[in-house]
């Protein structure tokens, strides 16, 4: 098949992180830090590789799935999606916990080629504070993730576009992340010069200040809970980001050079989704 400007793009994007030759079989190429992360979950150890695979003939195009009725194929390791995501639907990534109630998670990111799945890389990844529950039931500043099917279709970050082709916006000093529940910009990126919300980090309608969130939102993926016409109160401001110093506030975290990686991997015109949810829900 004839190379797409979209495959080719993703190619040089993985190429970038981990070479191939051309025509080799499937590899695993492990990524910056080598080894398996380990983590502890309600007693119980999770290893988790921190590799990520570029499978071979990824050069082709993917073939004729893009009409948006035809449904998505299957997603390995996330069965109660079967068929609810539309056929446009190309990158996925899946995070998955032990249980509801743990803060250790894993990140799964799929890249979706003909009528099936490959698997791009798995690493480990922290959940809230407060563990998962289902997105319609969520509830603000309780620290828990919620479970569900979500779009992603726009990052930041405090450090410079590190070459995503996802709309990315470099935040500055005015930039937040508006939670005051009395705003009618509530769950969106505003400046705070513009007003319309409580400009302060403080109280019960504070918002997120995101230049000043530290090294945690260098770089950020948007995921679309509770938006674009929120339900005040259920929740503002989830993210998968980089780690920060233990669990979230109810966002998704990896290590630094992979959320790096994650946002070179995202592209819009593949309409990535994010899946979220113990084991046990995502294959009941």
């Amino acid at each position: 098949m004839r190379r797409t400007a979209a495959a080719t793009a993703l190619v040089a994007a993985l190429v970038a992180l981990a070479p191939v030759p051309s025509g080799a079989a499937p590899r695993a190429v492990t990524s910056a830090g080598g080894t398996a992360a380990t983590s502890a979950a309600g007693g119980a150890v999770a290893s988790v590789a921190a590799t990520l695979v570029v499978p071979a003939g990824l050069v082709a195009a993917p073939s004729a799935v893009t009409a948006s009725t035809t449904p998505a194929p299957p997603i390995p390791g996330a069965a109660r999606y079967t068929g609810r995501l539309p056929g446009t639907v190309r990158q996925v990534i899946v995070v998955s916990s032990r249980s509801w109630r743990t803060t250790y998670g894993v990140v799964t990111l799929w890249q979706r080629w003909g009528f099936g799945w490959r698997k791009v890389a798995s690493w480990s990844a922290r959940l809230g504070y407060g563990g998962m529950v289902l997105g319609t039931r969520r509830v603000q500043s309780t620290g828990t993730t919620p479970a569900g099917a979500y779009s992603i279709t726009e990052t930041f970050g405090r450090l410079a576009d590190p070459g995503t082709t996802m709309r990315y916006t470099k935040v500055t000093d005015d930039d937040w992340w508006v939670e005051d529940r009395r705003s009618h910009y509530y769950n969106t990126m505003r400046r705070g010069s513009l007003g319309g919300f409580a400009v302060t980090t403080h109280g019960y309608n504070g918002s997120e200040h995101l230049r000043r969130m530290g090294a945690q939102y260098d770089y950020v993926a948007v995921i679309n809970f509770n938006r674009p016409h929120p339900v005040i109160g259920r929740g503002a401001g989830i993210f998968l980001h980089a780690f920060g110093s233990g669990a979230t506030g109810g966002c998704v975290s990896i290590r630094h050079d992979r959320m790096r990686a994650a946002l070179r991997w995202l592209r819009p015109g593949w309409h990535p989704w994010i899946l979220m949810g113990p084991t046990s829900w995502l294959n009941p």
